[in-house]
């Protein structure tokens, strides 16, 4: 007899424990989870769902919406379930629609999920509806020196050869508490020149709780001009699944004609290449969109990668019921591709709650 059986677990050492044996992402460990709970300002908690000896997980931040309801989101970043590499398509429909009984059962109004580009690019389901977004890109570190620099763009390797001519020297550091101060400041800077929405002005109590969770799993690619640090980037790094992901950067504004990002990035390729890792992730555009951050990112490498989202409307009723809750909706609102619907405000954070 075919049976699933759905729980919550909390997110800590015993969750990492148990999805060590599938294919999992940084964004699925406990401490990027708990961290993320300083950004998305909700409890952390694990969703296990066993269909027959095979497990499903997905972590979530739950979202109070009032004493008796809730919603939940996925963490910052790109995490998706993690899926039992032996269940079929069929089976994991089977797996999620026990989901949202349960998640019905416990008060849930809807789920957001960010699918991961990589572990989840195969996700297909009839439960919940899947939203594409565009793409991400990705370099293969199982290839060449040599066939690296020759995917790497005319105007980036010009960018690069400069910042060596003008003595730029890149450093791959730790993530340590000392070096956040710094890195801010740079990030910072770049937010506001690129005019970046107070979402993504992290505030430095989540960067120390990164250091303090996962140290061990973020580097640091900075750039100095003598001894001064002008550019910086965080790179996450997962050896279980060989993934290794830009996560965020910036370039003092007085050294950008230096060009040291371009070299940071060239750096963090080489040592990923070098340190056995698979795959180099540079996510994509704001939102997904082609714009310049995407186009910077494609002149190292233009294997695309599609961004999705997985959108669950467990409780329909309360959830039609909430979003005419929401007087401040337009008509142009109503058509959008927000979710949740109800969430949404005349001046959203991001483009996706």
């Amino acid at each position: 007899m075919n049976e699933t059986t759905v729980c919550f677990i909390d997110v800590n050492t015993e969750w990492d424990k148990a999805i060590s044996n599938h294919k999992f992402d940084i964004y699925h460990l406990s401490g990027w989870v708990n961290s993320s709970t300083l950004i998305d300002e909700g409890k952390p908690q694990g969703i296990v769902a066993d269909y027959n000896g095979k497990k499903f997980f997905l972590p979530i931040i739950i979202r109070n919406i009032n004493t008796e309801y809730w919603d939940a989101t996925s963490p910052y970043g790109y995490g998706g379930p993690i899926i039992d590499s032996s269940l079929t398509r069929n089976e994991i429909d089977i797996i999620l629609e026990a989901i949202k009984m349960f998640l019905f059962k416990e008060g849930c109004v809807s789920l957001f999920t960010r699918l991961n580009p990589i572990l989840n690019e195969e996700w297909v389901s009839t439960i919940g509806t899947s939203f594409s977004h565009g793409f991400t890109l990705m370099s293969d570190l199982s290839k060449t020196k040599d066939e690296h620099w020759n995917e790497t763009q005319n105007q980036h390797r010009r960018g690069i050869k400069k910042a060596l001519n003008k003595n730029i020297v890149t450093k791959i550091e730790n993530f340590t508490d000392d070096r956040i101060k710094v890195f801010s400041e740079i990030y910072r800077e770049t937010m506001t020149k690129v005019g970046a929405t107070d979402y993504y002005f992290f505030d430095d109590s989540y960067l120390y709780k990164l250091s303090d969770s996962i140290q061990d799993r973020l580097i640091l690619v900075t750039a100095y001009e003598d001894d001064k640090a002008i550019a910086s980037s965080i790179y996450t790094i997962c050896e279980e699944s060989g993934i290794m992901q830009f996560y965020l950067g910036g370039t003092l504004n007085d050294y950008r004609n230096l060009q040291p990002s371009k070299l940071i990035t060239h750096t963090a390729r080489d040592w990923g290449r070098e340190e056995g890792y698979k795959v180099l992730h540079f996510g994509g555009g704001l939102g997904g969109s082609t714009d310049s951050l995407y186009e910077y990112k494609k002149g190292f490498s233009s294997k695309e990668l599609e961004f999705k989202t997985w959108r669950l409307i467990v409780n329909l009723e309360k959830y039609n019921e909430l979003v005419l809750d929401n007087e401040t909706l337009t008509e142009l609102d109503l058509q959008s591709d927000f979710f949740p619907l109800y969430r949404k405000t005349s001046v959203k954070k991001e483009e996706v709650a």
